[in-house]
């Protein structure tokens, strides 16, 4: 027979094990502090650079570089540079080429985006604190002393093309960008994606030229995310970019408009809008009540919003097919866009519009009542603390908030605002924006979707 004496040295070992084990962890934990919540700073250094950051004791951090130069301020000779930047973003510049950029990000393990709105280029990459020094200096390579070689542009120009075709097969893209061509014409009108005519006609010249007027300190911001805001600075005193004048973004003029483009679909996508508030506005806190009182979207997967959102009620009573309808709100350094979009059928596109617009006009008339109004704020201030908690949308929100005002306000005081939107602020601004001049981006098969004029004598 087994001797159970035999175990007793291995279970002592054992329980040895679990004691010291213990004592470390009391003795850790005794050790621990709260890390310190910190809040945002913005600084101007004295080489014209802002820089925003927000340290928030991640591992990971996100550094980049964001540029007052979007595709509002294209012309009609240029239409399209700022696509082509976005895409060119990775191409050789005289700090270091193309190759030496990836495989440096590659061996620290770095991601790069570039990306653009219209109001800013946005160039941003993401890394692990412990590489920060290494994907600041790819940062400056990758942002400053472009050189765009004529021959990397050849070679580059098919992914311009595919973006392109992209966006043809993507019907709610070319109506959103529709919209805003129909209602401001230049300006917020111009599009994130160039012409395809343009494409081959978008040289180095030209992306020099615009890189020289737009590329400088005083249009800059430098922001971080899990970055200390000293060595931040320290980096953007020697950032490598030449000062020159704040470039003054031309006025965003709302004009108003109609845009429809027949595709090969069976279904009809269309966009109507009004003019909105800009990101300085007092109005923008209340829109975004608005647009969640109308529906901003389902907030459970394949949801169907009957239950809060008024668009999708109205909707639902229109149609007896699939349907999608919601309220958007857009908004840009000096204006903005306001409205719903619908995607259903094309048969039932008409019947579908009617009953949404009917349900727009409802509202100016006094519809909102408490428990509406309650429901609307309680779900503005949930999503703007759960889109905070994405690193993506914190480094933009800082970026822009920087270079627009020079100054953050912290979510805090956000919410705080939000609790003091009253009903008669609610229905005060849904009268100016809903009684506005509309504008309307449809495309798809629109046998059946009415015209502007149509939709507003109904």
């Amino acid at each position: 027979m087994m001797s159970l004496s035999g175990l007793r040295p291995v279970f002592a070992g054992l329980s040895r094990r679990l004691y010291a084990a213990q004592v470390a962890t009391a003795t850790q934990s005794a050790d621990k502090a709260p890390l310190p919540q910190e809040s945002v700073q913005v600084s101007k250094l004295n080489n014209g650079l802002t820089v925003a950051s927000l340290e928030n004791h991640s591992p990971v951090s996100r550094i980049g570089l964001m540029v007052n130069a979007g595709s509002r301020y294209e012309t009609s000779q240029n239409l399209g540079v700022t696509h082509c930047l976005r895409s060119y973003a990775n191409l050789t510049t005289s700090n270091a080429t193309t190759f030496k950029i990836t495989r440096g990000l590659d061996e620290i393990g770095a991601s790069f985006e570039a990306t653009t709105t219209r109001d800013l280029m946005i160039y941003s990459m993401q890394c692990l604190r412990t590489h920060l020094d290494e994907a600041a200096s790819y940062l400056q390579a990758a942002t400053t002393g472009q050189q765009f070689r004529p021959w990397e542009i050849k070679d580059n120009r098919q992914r311009l093309f595919f973006d392109l075709a992209s966006v043809r097969d993507q019907l709610q893209i070319e109506v959103l960008e529709n919209l805003h061509a129909a209602a401001f014409r230049t300006t917020l009108g111009r599009s994130l994606y160039a012409p395809e005519y343009m494409v081959g006609k978008i040289g180095s010249e030209m992306l020099l030229e615009y890189v020289n007027n737009m590329y400088t300190a005083e249009n800059m911001a430098l922001v971080g995310v899990g970055v200390d805001h000293g060595d931040l600075k320290a980096f953007g005193e020697k950032f490598d970019v030449k000062r020159g004048f704040k470039t003054v973004a031309p006025a965003a003029n709302y004009a108003g408009g109609e845009i429809r483009s027949q595709r090969d679909s069976p279904y009809s996508y269309v966009a109507v809008g009004v003019q909105g508030a800009a990101l300085s506005s007092k109005e923008l806190l209340t829109l975004g009540v608005l647009q969640q009182l109308m529906g901003a979207g389902p907030y459970i997967k394949r949801g169907s919003q009957l239950a809060s959102s008024k668009l999708s009620q109205a909707a639902s009573k229109a149609t007896t097919v699939p349907f999608s309808a919601n309220c958007f709100n857009m908004s840009y350094t000096d204006s903005g866009l306001f409205g719903m979009f619908a995607v259903t059928h094309a048969e039932q596109m008409g019947a579908m519009l009617k009953s949404m617009m009917g349900q727009m006009g409802a509202v100016t008339k006094g519809n909102i009542d408490d428990k509406d109004l309650s429901r609307a704020k309680n779900q503005l201030k949930a999503s703007i603390l759960m889109s905070l908690e994405n690193q993506s949308t914190v480094f933009e929100d800082i970026g822009v908030q920087a270079l627009c005002t020079g100054d953050y306000v912290s979510p805090a005081a956000m919410m705080a605002e939000v609790d003091a939107i009253t009903g008669q602020d609610a229905l005060k601004v849904a009268k100016r924006i809903f009684n506005g001049k509309l504008s309307m981006a449809a495309s798809g098969d629109l046998d059946n979707t009415p015209y502007l004029d149509q939709l507003l004598s109904a």
